[in-house]
Formats: C-alpha cells, structure tokens, sequence
C-alpha cells in the first residue's frame, strides 16, 4: 500500500478519518443522555405533583420526600444497590423498567465504545512504537496487535450495530410517541449484515498464493552454480537454499514463504523452505564479481533472518488485509474501517522501515564480500536493466495496432548498451528503487552512499558500460534454450494481453479495427420475454419491439425491475433529452443472468473505448451516420 506519511498528510489520509470511531458512540451518548435526562425531569415533576396533592402525607415528610427525590434521579435508582432502590425497582411495571433500562445500557455502551476506541488508540501507538526495535519485537507486536485489533473491531461493529438499531426504536418514539416496525426490521438487517460480513473475514482464509514464472534449477541441471552458491553461503555463514528458480523477471529474491512455480510446461510445483530467485537477463548482464555481490546481498537475508520474520508476518499481513476489506464492506463497519486502515497504515511506517534497514544491511555484507565498487555497479546495472526494460513494455503497450510480434528480449539485449549511455543523464537515477516482490527498497542513490561509493555521473557511466555475457550466466546448463523459451512464452502473453487492450481502446474506424473488437466482442443473441431474440453488438443492442438499435453511448442508467415482470429499464440520452426504453426479460433466471451479463461487459467495453478516445483528444468516430448523440459516463 502506498502512503503519504508527512506529518499533515498522514493525519488527514488515516487519524482524521479514523476518528470517524467516536461518531456513533458520542452521537448517541449525546442523544441517549437527553433522553434519560428528559424522563428524569419528567418522574420528578410528576412525582413531587403527586406529593403535593396528597392530602395524607404530611408537609415535613413532603418536604423531605421532594429533598430525597432532588438527589435521587431516577436513572440512578434504576441501577442502584440500595436496599430502597431495589424495592423501589420491584414495585414498577416490566414494561416501564425495560424502557428505562434500555436508555440506561445505551448510554453505557455509548462509553464502552468511546473508551474502548480511546484505548485502541493509545495501544496503537505504543504497538508501533515497539514494532520499530527489531523483527522479532515487530512480529510479536503485529501478532498481538492483529488479534487484539480483530476482536476489538468486531466488538466495536456489534455494540455500534446495538446503537444503530436502538436509534431506530428511540428516535420516533421519544420525538413523535409512535414505533416503525419497518425501520426498526431494517436497522436491524444493516445491523446483522454489518456484523456477519465481519465475522465472517476473521476466519475466512485469504486466497495468498505466490505463483512464481520460471524454472527449477536442479543441482544437476546445474552444477556449477550449485558449488559456488554454496561457497557463498560459507562466507555469509548460512547454509544454501533448499530451492533455486530461474526466471526472467528483473530482480532477485529469496524467500521462506510457500511459492508455486509454473514452468515452461504450465504445471505448478510448490516449494516451501528457502528458496532463491535468479533473474537469466540479469545474470547474463552482470559481471563475475557484481553478480557474487547480488547472491550474497539476497544471501545475507537468510543469514539475518530477514526471511523467517516475513515468512511469519506476511500471513498476519494478508489475513489483516482480508478483514479489512470484510469492514469495508460491512457498510455499518464503515467507521471501524477507517480505524482498521489507520493501524494498518502506522504499521507500515514499521514495516519500512525494518525493511530498508534489512536492505542496507545486505547490501554492506555484500559490499564486504566482494567490494564496495561490484556492489555498486551491480545495483546501477539492474536498475538501467529494470528501467530499460520498463519504457519498452510501456512501448509496446501504448501501440495502438496490433502486434505481429512483440520482440521485447531482442529489443533490450540489442540497445541496453547504448540505453546505459544516456541512463544517467535521462533519469534522476538517486530517485530510482529496484523491484521486489516483498520487500520496499531504498532509493538507489542512499544505497549506494551507505556503502560509500561516490555517485557521480561519470562514475555511474562508466559503472554500467560492459557489454560481456555474465560468468554465472554460463554456470546454468542450457541457460540460453531456458532464457529464450521463456520469453517466447512471456512476449506471446504480452501480445495477446495488448490485443485484447485494444478492443477496449477502439471505437472501429475501419474493417481491421472492427474485426479485433468483434474477435472479443462477437455478435450475439440472447433470449428476452416470450422467447423473443435480444441482439448484441460490440456498439448497440437490438430487439424487435423497439424503433431503432439502442446504442451503448448513448445509455445513460440502467436498473432491473421485478414489478409486474422482470425487465431493464435503459435511461438514453437522444436529442438532449432523456428517454427510458424497457427490456421485457425471460422468466427463466439464468436467460436474464446471461442476457444482462452480456449488456453490462459490452457496455463497459464501450464506455472504455470512449473514455480512452476522448484521453487521447481525438474526435469520437461517428458509429452511424444519423446518430449525434454523445455519452455521459
């Protein structure tokens, strides 16, 4: 998740809107308390009249009977142990106390909900506070805030969803002396539903599954690269990984996290232990000695436990998240969410700042281990790599016709040379952070300074000019059929991803574009009332009893009614004015999933290519010629 942790910035993203928390409770703290004040106004007028006309009691024990009643609120006689009080309780009517005592716990759980947000609060931050002293004090702060925070917010969620319904009841009873039985049904579904939905994400799993592209590299696949992984492990005194991957992604990386792997051949094979991730494009453009630097800057994360502590925070993290997206969508859970996020946001800061630490430190073993220099020039080379290889996709992908080929592993092995020659002065290159699928990186230039290498332009130029085939490259047996079979594989899925992006961006102009939207959005029928035939198109919708196409531009709402029979009701744009054009559907429910399934994909592909034409500033091609009218989205 992304941040804005400046001072005011982070205060109005997370503690403003977390705040939020408090504005049921006081709401109804405020309510309640004028309502109890109210009827305690109300017994003491009513009482003392009945005093005063009581021609039997005496005027001293009147007297002191009005003294006793001014100090005495009934409020608190209701919840008093007094021996007078309870008496005074048994001799008054059920339906009179349940009323009364309904009021009382309002008021009560309006406190708990107040203070107990107060103390989630200041646990919060003494929490995060511990988490940034190491990782094992982080993991044991996440763990404990996680399960505290869960039944916190599920308890916050139940009493909030109690005051919501006993507003329900209150409100027109207290103002007007009357009960809606349908409002007080509804709140009280809300209430549930809120309530459901959230327990129910604490103990769902959350689908956290790491697919991995690439090839395991077995020892006798490669030997050589298992030898020397091993006497890099020695010198950072940790023991090998279990698991090598090859693959042409542009970072390296290890992990103890269980990962699938799907090979060349689409089976997934799932690994657990330590694994090592190694980039073949990298490693066929490292040098000897950068490439030692970047295995034993990833080695040092074994040897530092980095891997154990996000083996175990990263399933907190992801079960974390799932109930967040529980609260969010429990509707009535709304403020709790806001809560939720702020913990989740302030744990990040922690998070980061243990990782970055993490990096710094694997970076200076590494430096250790071969020079400052390697270390250095290995950083600059993968980030020109992962950099190069970026603007290429984003080349690629902003094409506006269709692919032959998509020859992106031809591109970068032919121009990276002479893409790192201007690198330097292209790019603020201290700014730049490498890829990683775990963990967040520090800005390449605090990197390279905390290793001490001087990061001047001409020092970063002449890091990154060598053209050679990396040592550890060559050390992989049929490293090169691995390497090309797998960007076969990667640039065909590009392709055919880009195509289909296409049929989003176009509004057909001509017989090619037209004939790719259709190859996504072919001409089809579905089956509307009566058995009667409802067409689609990738541009309009035809059925008989209409006068002409409606077509998706011009749909301004549509809604499904059940009244008198299922139909859409489709609001159009046609002359300035807005018309509502009814689609009686079958009464069969899964012709009217599919016939609506169909409405809504074609529709979106068609507002899609309208809102991208219109970003790219060119007129809207006319669909057909007596048509004008414009689409609002």
């Amino acid at each position: 998740m992304s941040e804005d942790f400046s001072k005011l910035g982070f205060a109005k993203t997370y503690v403003y809107p977390a705040l939020a928390l408090f504005l049921i409770p006081i709401a109804c703290l405020i309510f309640y308390e004028y309502v109890q004040s109210s009827f305690d106004q109300q017994f003491f007028e009513a009482t003392v009249a009945d005093l005063r006309s009581d021609p039997t009691i005496a005027p001293e024990d009147k007297a002191a009977a009005i003294e006793f009643l001014q100090s005495h609120r009934l409020s608190d006689m209701l919840v008093s142990s007094h021996p007078q009080d309870v008496a005074f309780r048994q001799a008054q009517d059920s339906e009179f106390l349940f009323y009364q005592l309904s009021v009382v716990w309002a008021i009560r759980i309006s406190w708990a909900c107040i203070l107990a947000g107060i103390a989630a609060f200041v646990m919060t931050g003494i929490g995060v506070l511990i988490s940034l002293q190491s990782q094992a004090m982080q993991y044991t702060s996440l763990l404990i805030g996680w399960m505290t925070l869960r039944i916190f917010c599920t308890l916050e969620v139940i009493a909030q969803g109690l005051l919501i319904f006993s507003l329900s009841f209150w409100i027109p009873a207290f103002f007007f002396d009357i009960y809606i039985v349908k409002l007080i049904i509804v709140f009280a579904c809300i209430a549930l539903g809120a309530i459901g939905v959230v327990i129910a994400a604490i103990f769902k799993r959350p689908d956290d599954d790491f697919v991995v592209q690439g090839e395991i590299l077995t020892r006798e696949m490669a030997p050589q690269l298992w030898y020397d992984l091993e006497l890099l492990s020695g010198k950072m005194q940790t023991a090998p990984p279990d698991h090598v991957i090859a693959g042409i992604d542009d970072n390296f990386f290890v992990t103890q996290l269980p990962i699938k792997v799907q090979g060349k051949d689409e089976q997934i094979q799932t690994l657990t232990g330590r694994s090592l991730f190694v980039s073949l494009s990298l490693l066929k453009k490292l040098p000897g000695q950068e490439a030692d630097a970047v295995l034993l800057h990833e080695l040092a994360h074994f040897s530092g436990n980095d891997t154990l502590y996000s083996q175990r925070i990263a399933p907190l993290l992801a079960r974390y998240d799932h109930f967040l997206q529980g609260l969010y969508e429990g509707g009535l859970s709304m403020p709790v969410f806001y809560f939720a996020v702020m913990f989740r946001a302030l744990y990040e800061i922690s998070l980061g700042s243990l990782s970055r630490q993490r990096e710094f430190r694997a970076d200076r073993l590494a430096a250790e281990g071969t020079s400052p220099h390697d270390m250095a020039h290995a950083l600059l080379r993968i980030t020109a790599y992962s950099q190069y290889r970026a603007e290429l996709e984003k080349e690629f992908f902003d094409a506006e016709e269709v692919h032959q080929q998509v020859n992106l592993s031809e591109r970068i092995d032919g121009g990276f040379l002479a893409y790192t020659s201007a690198f330097v002065d292209k790019h603020n290159v201290g700014d730049l952070a490498s890829s990683h699928p775990f963990d967040s990186h520090p800005p390449l230039k605090q990197r390279l300074e905390a290793i001490g290498f001087s990061a001047t332009p001409d020092a970063m130029r002449n890091a990154l000019y060598d053209e050679s085939i990396g040592t550890w490259f060559q050390k992989i047996e049929a490293a090169t059929i691995l390497e090309r079979d797998q960007w076969t594989a990667y640039e065909e899925q590009f392709r055919q991803f880009h195509e289909n992006i296409l049929a989003y961006r176009y509004l057909p102009a001509n017989e090619s574009e037209q004939e790719l939207v259709e190859k996504f959005f072919p001409p089809i029928t579905h089956v509307a009332a009566k058995d009667r035939p409802v067409e689609f198109d990738y541009e309009k919708v035809t059925y008989e009893d209409w006068d002409r196409p409606i077509y998706y531009r011009e749909i301004e709402s549509m809604s499904f009614e059940n009244e008198w029979g299922a139909r859409l009701d489709l609001v159009v744009k046609r002359n300035g004015k807005n018309k509502t054009i009814k689609l009686p559907l079958s009464k069969k429910q899964n012709e009217q999933q599919e016939l609506m399934g169909t409405l809504q994909n074609y529709y979106a592909r068609a507002a899609s290519a309208i809102a991208y034409q219109q970003s790219q500033n060119e007129p809207e091609p006319s669909i057909a010629a007596t048509d004008t009218f414009s689409f609002d989205s």
